[in-house]
């Protein structure tokens, strides 16, 4: 199973950890919702996925 690490980055400013082993991520409510494999979910205000890369197992969210 690929689980991404997922970074915000806001404002042209370096690139913030805010969620590790993300199976599911999904827009709801003007939120990215994102879901780890213990079925845990962490909400991104005001955030679009910008990338989302298998390679690197990262995903980039854009605020």
């Amino acid at each position: 199973m690929c689980e991404f690490t997922v970074y915000l980055v806001a404002d042209g400013k370096e690139k913030q950890m805010v969620a590790k082993n993300i199976v599911v991520a999904k827009r709801k409510d003007g939120k990215v919702l994102l879901m780890d494999a213990f079925g845990e979910v962490t909400p991104v205000e005001g955030a679009s996925i910008e990338e989302a890369n298998t390679f690197t197992q990262e995903m980039h969210l854009k605020a």
